[in-house]
């Protein structure tokens, strides 16, 4: 059987041949359209960050983009084709509990909405959001898409499921200035800093703030009012919340805050560690939740009766990362 693509390699065009079929992606970037020299240099550069953040992390990649495969008439072909391939799924000889890594899509490069339609530049055909929402209706596995570019806000509206995780550059889709967002995005992957929780691994949430913040300061710093505004949605209500809603630092009137799902999804940072199994991260997972789940409950009562409630929990959530993977 083939091996899937490795960071490192040579992307190779899709394939209907079955056994390929089954060799699921971890990550799929896509290049759009650069329009001139100067923002395609830029697209290449946050690409190759992902390929290397992807090989510190032991993922398989594949580019897509900015120009077709040989085999592909257009990118958008390219792109179908490969989402086709990556459904996932239960096989004939797994469980029904048995599920699939989650394939992460990067979206880099140049967005544009009319009003009506959001659309993500490639060469030739562009790409809508619509279209997204019906190549990844069938999708069995998680999804993290990470929609980069200008006017991407309306890819929420479109992407929005329960079992998504979906980011975007700016706040509304009028927001159609070159976006630095997905730079910084790219950059967190690969920063130990953005690791809050010191588990030596950067989730979509952890990322999407310091993201976030590291644009803010971009404009900050050139003394220019800030022209995105990132959102992350992952509880399927399609409104997407800000770094500063995650961060306590602003409050939401519904009092529904985006995050606790994308913090379940995470890239490694410590290249001497081996990613969690899939045992261990339905484990962490089932933990992390308890943890929440006992936050709310001792909300109002002393932080002690909380502290004790939840030490069994943290002790087994250390456990886990207690030696290397086997």
């Amino acid at each position: 059987m083939i091996a899937p693509l490795r960071a490192g390699e040579s992307a190779a065009p899709a394939s209907s041949d079955p056994a390929i079929e089954q060799q699921l992606l971890d990550v799929i970037v896509v290049v759009g359209a650069g329009g001139t020299a100067e923002y395609a240099t830029i697209f290449e550069v946050w690409a190759k960050k992902w390929q290397q953040n992807c090989e510190r992390a032991g993922l398989s990649i594949r580019q897509i983009g900015p120009e077709p495969s040989d085999q592909f008439e257009s990118t958008k072909d390219e792109l179908q084709s490969v989402l086709a391939a990556n459904i996932g799924g239960p096989t004939e000889t797994e469980k029904e509990t048995d599920f699939d890594a989650p394939l992460w899509i990067v979206l880099i490069g140049h967005g544009t909405w009319d009003g009506r339609v959001a659309k993500f530049n490639l060469v030739g055909p562009d790409a809508s959001g619509s279209e997204f929402d019906a190549w990844l209706d069938p999708m069995k596995r998680s999804l993290v898409v990470a929609n980069c570019t200008s006017s991407s806000a309306p890819f929420i509206n479109r992407l929005s499921q329960p079992g998504r995780v979906v980011i975007t550059a700016t706040r509304n889709g009028g927001e159609h200035n070159f976006a630095m967002f997905g730079q910084f995005l790219a950059q967190a992957f690969a920063s130990a800093d953005a690791d809050l929780d010191h588990d030596d691994e950067v989730s979509a949430k952890e990322a999407f703030i310091r993201a976030s913040i590291e644009t803010q300061r971009y404009y900050d710093e050139k003394g220019r009012l800030a022209s995105e505004h990132a959102l992350i949605d992952d509880n399927a209500d399609k409104k997407g919340s800000a770094a500063e809603l995650l961060q306590g630092q602003a409050k939401v009137k519904d009092g529904v805050v985006d995050g606790d799902f994308a913090s379940q999804f995470s890239i490694l940072v410590n290249p001497d560690l081996r990613p969690l199994t899939t045992e261990q991260r339905q484990k962490r997972d089932r933990l992390e939740a308890e943890l929440q789940r006992l936050k709310q409950e001792f909300a109002d009562r002393p932080k002690e009766e909380l502290r004790e409630a939840a030490i069994p929990v943290l002790l087994e959530l250390a456990s886990i990362y207690a030696g290397p993977s086997e």
